[in-house]
């Protein structure tokens, strides 16, 4: 049987790939991932919201170049560029950022793009998570089970997987069409919300498990020890020779309690 530190190591040596796959569909191994440490939670964080930034970025600029619509269909990337920020965006000094849109290189603006998904993906997702790491802390208080904020936090990032994928392909979908789904947002946290709930029950389930495992053991224990050293049970000839013994000492008291009034008189 594999002690605790091999399971732990072999949690350390997981790929990022398979802490994707185990944080959609393995409630049940949070909290060995969670005992990884911040620092692994957080690693992983910016991983796949890098790796998401990228397809983002892939989807922008599939989008600006294929799909939206402008009255000259021989303008270049950049200018693209410029006229859909100058429609979608309310700023001051536009024309000036318009300008250095239309005067830089393709590759700067794509890098560009990616940076400015990547920075705003951060920032709204570490929201979401230290929001849904303080539901987490009231769902261990209706469960009536005591758990580390860090512990809750990192348990927070990785359910929040599902729900980055899913915004993702939300993203694509509403950029390349016109398809909007309702209350998305809303769904979106629901989703991560539910993969925490459901890792935090798993654990108070096997913590009840482990108790009852316990008891089970203590139990098997005594008995055992009981069979070491057996203990005589009172019979009924033994509550009869009581009950004569009692009555004895009884006589004994009123014949001394006679022979003293006797002397006295």
């Amino acid at each position: 049987m594999e002690s605790n530190e091999q399971i732990r190591q072999q949690f350390f040596k997981m790929n990022f790939f398979k802490k994707i796959w185990y944080s959609i569909s393995k409630f049940e191994k949070y909290p060995e991932m969670a005992a990884l440490g911040v620092k692994k939670a957080i690693l992983y964080f910016i991983e796949i919201l890098f790796i998401m930034s990228i397809i983002y970025t892939g989807i922008y600029v599939y989008y600006i170049n294929n799909v939206a619509e402008f009255d000259d269909n021989g303008v270049s990337f950049s200018e693209k560029l410029a006229i859909e920020v100058k429609r979608k965006s309310k700023i001051e000094n536009g024309e000036t950022i318009i300008e250095n849109i239309k005067n830089s290189k393709n590759k700067v603006l794509i890098a560009t793009v990616g940076i400015t998904f990547l920075m705003a993906l951060i920032i709204e997702t570490l929201l979401n998570v230290i929001t849904l790491s303080f539901f987490g802390i009231l769902t261990c208080v209706f469960a009536k089970i005591k758990m580390n904020y860090k512990a809750l936090f990192n348990m927070s990032i990785y359910a929040f997987t599902l729900s980055i994928i899913l915004r993702t392909i939300y993203f694509a979908i509403t950029t390349l069409t016109s398809y909007k789904i309702k209350y998305f947002d809303i769904m979106y946290v629901s989703i991560a919300y539910i993969s925490l709930a459901a890792a935090i029950f798993i654990i108070k389930s096997n913590v009840i498990k482990q108790h009852l495992e316990l008891m089970r053991i203590v139990e098997e224990s005594k008995e055992k020890i009981e069979e070491k050293i057996p203990m005589r049970r009172r019979t009924k000839d033994d509550e009869n020779k009581d009950e004569e013994k009692n009555e004895e000492e009884n006589d004994d008291e009123n014949k001394n309690s006679t022979e003293g009034q006797g002397s006295n008189a």
